[in-house]
């Protein structure tokens, strides 16, 4: 066991070197000869500075991203050991399977939470240092409990749901697993939006009654049985500049920051907004939980038999019992945070083809290529973003088209 820790370790560390080397040293962020001096070259609408921190930022929120995922399947399996522990003490102090199991929970979840609290803490003071952030420390172990919160209820859920069916059906857990998620994807995209974002964040009516009409009159043009604008006080947070759209059905939002509000023209914000409403025209919210719900009829079959395979030949080495004891559950974290890091390519790629078809809405709906150029030059500035990103950050991080690519798709409308 102890040869099995040492080489993941030095494996780790030459993955961590080599990332680091590629990231944060490589000619990453150069745009193409021909773009030089044209509209989606940064030099023309960022300064020096600014291109050079938003180039940093990247650069270091891509190594915690390539690092912090492979770290935690590391982790997880280094505290397999800890888990027996954990399920030991539950069986000890508390008799009831549920308690058991949801002490266990809280006790495992607590102790990644902790190991990778100086990531979150880091990261938190690089946004901040940058001047992306304006989120304050009381903000940050806020919304930290937060999270810890949601989170462990909804794990503690799931794991419920899969406990008792993995009893009921042994064999076939993964079909019924499946089948009980869909309806709990649609229960959560549901609420989001009315629930769980208010938890972080006060949203109200758009006060600008004039742009509100303006947003109004698109989404009649667009058939969007909409009455309301929503802008939310993301300034307390941060001086980055986004909108979107989120929700199913009657909780379907359309939601500006105030920050866009602050930095952005009314005309290029109308660009934004019918991205955001050929979202809902399009129906990409139906489609990504359709995309989902399919991936992952595969995901649960492949982490049915890895788990499977991983407890029956290995499990006993650290003392796990068998595929039902509590202390085996992080080996199915595992393999779903490893599932979810081998998966993110597929989930960006269909998230960007969505991504561009509101662009193509967009377009449509305005014909107004100038200000939606206008706009992304604008988002690259204050969001410090780079106008592109090298293939491999592009293809596990990148949910949207480059800035690059986007100036260049509305340079044909404009005139």
């Amino acid at each position: 066991m102890k040869r099995l820790y040492l080489l993941l370790v030095v494996i780790f560390g030459v993955y961590a070197v080599l990332m680091s080397t590629y990231l944060l040293h490589g000619n990453l962020f150069a745009i193409p000869m021909t773009l030089a001096g044209t509209e989606a070259d940064p030099h023309l609408f960022m300064t020096v500075d600014e291109i050079t921190k938003a180039e940093m930022l990247s650069r270091i929120h891509s190594l915690a991203f390539f690092l912090s995922s492979p770290l935690q399947m590391g982790l997880i399996l280094l505290l397999l050991g800890v888990s027996v522990k954990f399920r030991q003490l539950a069986e000890h102090v508390l008799k009831r399977p549920f308690w058991q199991m949801t002490l266990f929970i809280l006790l495992f979840s607590l102790l990644l939470d902790i190991l990778f609290l100086p990531v979150d803490y880091y990261l938190f003071r690089v946004d901040r240092t940058y001047g992306i952030s304006t989120e304050t420390i009381g903000m940050f172990w806020s919304d930290h409990a937060k999270d810890f919160a949601v989170d462990s209820i909804g794990t503690i859920v799931l794991v419920w749901i899969f406990r008792w069916l993995q009893k009921l059906s042994p064999g076939r857990w993964w079909l019924w697993f499946w089948l009980a998620s869909i309806p709990l994807i649609l229960f959560v995209t549901f609420i989001q939006p009315v629930v769980l974002d208010p938890l972080y964040n006060d949203f109200y009516p758009l006060q600008n009654q004039e742009l509100k009409q303006q947003i109004l009159s698109l989404a009649a043009q667009s058939h969007i049985p909409a009455d309301q604008v929503y802008e939310v006080n993301m300034s307390e947070r941060t001086n980055a500049i986004n909108a979107y759209v989120n929700g199913i059905g009657g909780n379907a939002r359309i939601v500006l920051w105030d920050t866009i509000l602050q930095k952005l023209q009314p005309k290029e914000i109308l660009t934004v907004m019918a991205h955001e409403m050929g979202h809902y025209v399009e129906g990409h919210i139906y489609w990504g939980i359709l995309y989902g719900i399919v991936l992952s009829f595969f995901g649960f079959w492949l982490a049915f038999h890895a788990y499977r395979t991983f407890v029956r030949r290995w499990g006993s080495l650290w003392g796990i019992r068998g595929e039902t004891d509590l202390a085996a559950l992080p080996v199915l974290l595992l393999i779903v945070t490893v599932m979810n890091f081998a998966s993110a390519p597929a989930q960006n790629a269909f998230s960007r083809v969505v991504e561009h078809r509101a662009d193509v809405y967009s377009m449509k709906l305005t014909g107004d290529g100038n200000s939606a150029i206008h706009a992304f030059q604008k988002i690259a500035k204050e969001n410090l973003s780079p106008v592109t990103q090298p293939k491999v950050v592009q293809w596990f991080r990148g949910s949207h088209p480059t800035i690059l690519e986007r100036i260049e798709y509305f340079k044909q409308f404009s005139h």
